[in-house]
């Protein structure tokens, strides 16, 4: 990979920790028992899919999943729950992005929702003192409810490319999810899927260098 120019890094899952079962088992509190197959890893039904890809506002997402919980529940309180999933983004990581950014040209691409977005970028300010959240950190950031597709569809991908001039072989993409990683190989882009127990510092040398 030593002709590597670019790298696109995934959100969730590769620069901040993210854990699926926390938010279904935040749902659980308010009666949702099966909230799984609403959303996770590999499956979204409908009005999460239409949530990250723009198609419906945050108060619209709130009010349908409402009448699909049983039990009384806030704003902030199904907010609190949705937002569940998103952990810790390690110090290491955030490092490792600043020396990165000097080797390469580095982008954000994830599927995310202005919720999750918004709420979390207060917390990554009061942590790292970020005043421009996650996008401080890259070239460019594309979010999926932004830019009105979401991974695996190639078209996000093919977007990030065309609109940065960026060659699909010179380019790394890293993320999480095996479908994701499949799309992303078939318009000739060098992939690496982050599993668990696998540490971004594990694929990168000290001065930013890939080992692989």
């Amino acid at each position: 990979m030593n002709h590597i120019k670019n790298i696109i890094f995934d959100w969730g899952g590769v620069i901040t920790s993210i854990d699926f079962s926390a938010t279904i088992n935040a749902f659980k509190q308010y009666g949702i028992n099966d909230f799984e197959n609403y959303y996770s890893q590999t499956v979204q039904s409908e009005l999460f899919v239409l949530h990250e890809t723009g198609m419906i506002s945050p108060e619209e997402f709130r009010s349908k999943l409402k009448c699909k919980i049983p039990a009384p529940i806030t704003d902030e309180e199904l907010d609190t729950a949705w937002m569940a999933m998103l952990g810790d983004t390690p110090r290491e990581n955030i490092n490792l992005l600043k020396r990165l950014k000097k080797r390469y040209r580095i982008f954000l691409l994830s599927n995310t929702n202005s919720i999750h977005v918004e709420r979390y970028n207060q917390l990554l300010e009061h942590k790292f003192s970020f005043k421009d959240g996650l996008s401080g950190l890259f070239e460019e950031v594309y979010y999926s409810h932004e830019v009105g597709f979401k991974k695996p569809d190639t078209r996000i991908f093919s977007l990030l490319l065309e609109e940065n001039q960026l060659i699909a072989n010179e380019t790394l993409f890293i993320d999480d999810t095996l479908q994701n990683i499949v799309s992303a190989a078939k318009l000739g882009m060098r992939t690496i899927h982050l599993k668990d127990g696998i540490s971004l510092d594990s694929i990168f040398g000290g001065n930013g260098e890939l080992f692989l």
